[in-house]
């Protein structure tokens, strides 16, 4: 009851009949409400607005402003007002109209006191309740938009399912991988799996079942445009009674990952190569000093017929195509030992620029057209300008030869939230699927000359710079070599090199 609660419950009491008013205060006060009172339409508006009484026990004629219109005005000021309103015997038809303009209830006069304290009573106590529930509501609706905004910008997928494994909620980076979510929304979580077909949402349930909090592992799922990719699930279960049997799944994209992780592996196997290279070199390089002295010599002694002199000459020039390689490879070596990047804030445009030059602008490469497309407001990365320009060059030039001399060369930017993207695409002749794994091993060429080392320099200053590269390549279609830098510098432990 009102005379319980520690701060009294205000009740605005309109009437203006001073009599009919003082005695209805003075049975509220009694029990333990605080009242205001009003004794016009006018001044009960008015006293509505500036003290906010939990409660109004309003009389249907007044002066200035009849109950009616009141009523109607207090509504306008608060759309959760709670009027009782009063009438006299025999005008049940205005309490009707009342109660159809927002009355909560109504008193006929006389009012008796029970009813009155019983009705009041009851009456801020539904308020009460409501105002709670309205503010638990508010409470819930802030924290529903706060936890949509924390998945909309969340780096991984989030998807949310019902009992049945259909697909209700999906974020932005989900919607990203999959499609919109109005396209999405009922469908199996099956279907973003590389095989749809597979129960994986009822394995989920049965190992969540067993009583784990969650359940992880990873998959290989197939986004929208059919690429499939590798990821790691965390799937836990909705609890709630609105939500019973559902599921909560964050998916993480493990592309870049992987492939790091892989690089560093290859970075490390490098090295390990550089070392048995060097010593091999420096043996073969003793052993062609000795055979090119005794050739050359051979070549100017006069005791020589002329099917001698030509086997000779045969010796001489693959001592100087092995001479040459062994150049290659004690380049490569010593530029494994020195080479440490400077890094600075670096254009990739002038990069790509510098790097077309030197592999087209020499006439080599006449019948070779070449594009590029940068978006506009490119940010420059930390990098080494020079080792860049070295590794572009490198691939420019790859991709030029790969076209016999007679093609297009396209050179595509683009950016996706962490890495700088460049596309390197040639329409030569391609790579045979089981060689492109090899294609970054040093001393790996399909060429007639060279040592097979300028991508495997390419691949060390790209990992250098905390990047990695992708081939996708066809034979008869063209290549291409995408290259990934990142946006911001990371900061990447240093392997150890050839020494």
């Amino acid at each position: 009851m009102g005379s319980q609660a520690e701060t009294p419950k205000t009740i605005l009491v309109a009437d203006d009949n001073r009599d009919v008013n003082t005695v209805i205060t003075a049975m509220l006060e009694e029990s333990g409400f605080a009242v205001v009172q009003a004794f016009d339409g006018d001044e009960a508006v008015q006293v509505f607005r500036s003290q906010s009484p939990d409660l109004v026990v309003l009389d249907y004629r007044m002066p200035n402003k009849d109950g009616i219109d009141v009523l109607k005005e207090i509504r306008r000021l608060d759309a959760h007002a709670f009027v009782i309103f009063m009438t006299g015997e025999g005008s049940e038809h205005v309490a009707v109209e009342a109660m159809k303009a927002g009355a909560r209830d109504y008193l006929t006069k006389p009012v008796a006191h029970d009813d009155l304290i019983q009705l009041v009573t009851k009456l801020v106590h539904d308020r009460d309740i409501l105002l709670e529930n309205m503010r638990l509501k508010a409470r819930g609706d802030a924290y529903k938009n706060y936890l949509v905004t924390l998945s909309e910008t969340m780096g991984e997928a989030l998807v949310t399912t019902d009992a049945s494994g259909s697909i209700q909620y999906m974020n932005y980076m989900a919607r990203q991988l999959w499609g919109p979510e109005e396209q999405m929304k009922g469908k199996s979580l099956n279907e973003l799996f590389e095989h749809p077909q597979q129960e994986t949402f009822t394995d989920i349930k049965l190992a969540l079942a067993e009583g784990r909090n969650w359940f992880e592992d990873e998959y290989t799922f197939r986004k929208a445009d059919g690429v499939t990719f590798i990821g790691v699930l965390t799937a836990s279960a909705l609890t709630s009674e609105k939500y019973a049997g559902g599921l909560v799944i964050v998916i993480r994209d493990l592309t870049d990952i992987d492939e790091m992780r892989r690089q560093i592996i290859n970075a490390e196997k490098l090295a390990s190569l550089g070392k048995v290279v060097e010593g091999v070199a420096h043996e073969i390089r003793n052993s062609l000093t000795s055979l090119g002295g005794f050739s050359r010599r051979l070549e100017r002694s006069c005791y020589l017929d002329q099917h001698q002199k030509v086997y000779v000459d045969y010796i001489i020039e693959d001592v100087k195509r092995l001479e040459n390689m062994i150049m290659d490879i004690e380049e490569y070596v010593n530029y494994t030992k020195i080479h440490r990047p400077q890094f600075a804030l670096t254009d990739i445009e002038d990069v790509i620029d510098e790097s077309l030059i030197r592999a087209v602008g020499g006439g080599r490469f006449q019948d070779i057209t070449y594009e590029v497309n940068l978006p506009e407001d490119l940010e420059p990365i930390t990098a080494d300008h020079n080792f860049l320009v070295e590794a572009f060059w490198h691939l420019f030039v790859n991709a030029c030869e790969a076209m016999e001399g007679r093609g297009k060369l396209e050179v595509l930017v683009g950016r996706n939230p962490n890495y700088l993207i460049i596309d390197v695409i040639d329409s030569g002749k391609g790579i045979p699927g089981d060689e492109i794994k090899d294609i970054f091993n040093p001393f790996y060429t399909s060429k007639v000359t060279g040592a097979g080392l300028g991508l495997s320099k390419v691949y060390m200053i790209i990992e250098e710079h905390g990047g990695f590269i992708t081939v996708n390549s066809a034979e008869g279609k063209g290549t291409r070599m995408r290259v990934y830098l990142p946006r911001k510098r990371i900061m990447k432990p240093h392997h150890a090199r050839t020494r």
